[in-house]
């Protein structure tokens, strides 16, 4: 499986700082030997300032050079590997999604090469397992003064994104929706249902998806503020990362702690729910009765 190429970019942050503080050198220091711009080793050792910046690896190599790392030692292999990963081209960056928005991007660079993500959605589905129609639907009310300007790349983006994860199998996806999400109805009564049928159909082939009642019990009375998808990846160096939607952008959340506290709030949510057969019978009912009234 292709690494996640921010991941490597983290990966090869903590390595170039690790090595230029071991040889007590400040970033104007290296420039000088190195010939880098202290500007560009800033930016090389904070990948989050702009996650979809790649690293140079001419660049990477000079630092390398600098910092006394031999060529063709493991070392030098190693990081040079992180930096080859950490520029590699991703499908988001074709010119067909080229509209598809930054923070369904961030979504997509998280997402690629992941193990496992477990996502909690509160009152909307999480576009990844959205039909074209609610999606097409949710980004044309998506903002308050007008449509988005290129809802079909968006679309086009969230079908990949299901394609690229879900569709592939190359990972596992626990999805946890709040009561409201199945019950509420964000788009017209027809796309509602075949959205539920949607999802449904996805529970007996891929995914699993529980349903949180309104009167559950949470324990610590503690409940998400905002949908957030934590990801993980096959290699275990590379630290999970937690991408937080707040409506305008998506945050991203790399601090240990933290991302165990959401991984932790997701499990205790889990276990909140609705077991995944009683969920798919939860949702067959709303859907029946939708289908009814239609």
């Amino acid at each position: 499986m292709t690494p996640n190429p921010l991941a490597r970019r983290r990966q090869l942050a903590s390595s170039l700082h690790a090595l230029r503080t071991e040889r007590g050198y400040n970033h104007a220091e290296l420039s000088r030997r190195s010939g880098v711009s202290a500007s560009v080793i800033s930016r090389t050792e904070s990948p989050l300032g702009d996650v979809h910046r790649k690293p140079n690896l001419l660049s990477v190599r000079r630092l390398l050079d600098a910092l006394e790392v031999p060529r063709g030692s493991t070392l030098w292999t190693q990081v040079e590997g992180y930096a080859e990963d950490a520029a590699g081209a991703g499908w988001w960056e074709a010119p067909t999604y080229a509209h598809m928005g930054d923070g369904q991007r961030t979504y997509a660079l998280v997402e690629a090469g992941a193990s496992r993500v477990w996502e909690y959605a509160g009152l909307l589905l999480p576009g990844i397992v959205q039909t074209a129609e609610y999606a097409r639907h949710r980004v044309l009310a998506v903002t308050s003064d007008g449509p988005a300007s290129n809802p079909e790349a968006i679309v086009a983006g969230r079908l990949e994104r299901h394609r690229q994860l879900i569709e592939a199998g190359k990972a596992e996806y626990q999805l946890v929706l709040e009561e409201q999400a199945v019950r509420r109805h964000p788009v017209p009564p027809a796309v509602m249902l075949e959205q539920l049928r949607r999802l449904l159909a996805l529970m007996d082939d891929a995914i699993s998806v529980r349903i949180v009642p309104v009167d559950a019990r949470l324990g610590d009375g503690y409940a998400p503020r905002a949908p957030f998808a934590h990801t993980s990846y096959p290699d275990l160096d590379d630290p999970p990362i937690v991408v937080v939607d707040n409506v305008t952008r998506a945050l991203l959340v790399t601090d240990p702690d933290e991302v165990s506290g959401y991984a932790r709030l997701h499990q205790r949510l889990r276990d909140a729910a609705l077991p995944d057969a009683d969920s798919a019978a939860y949702i067959r009912d709303v859907a029946a009765e939708l289908a009814a009234a239609t």
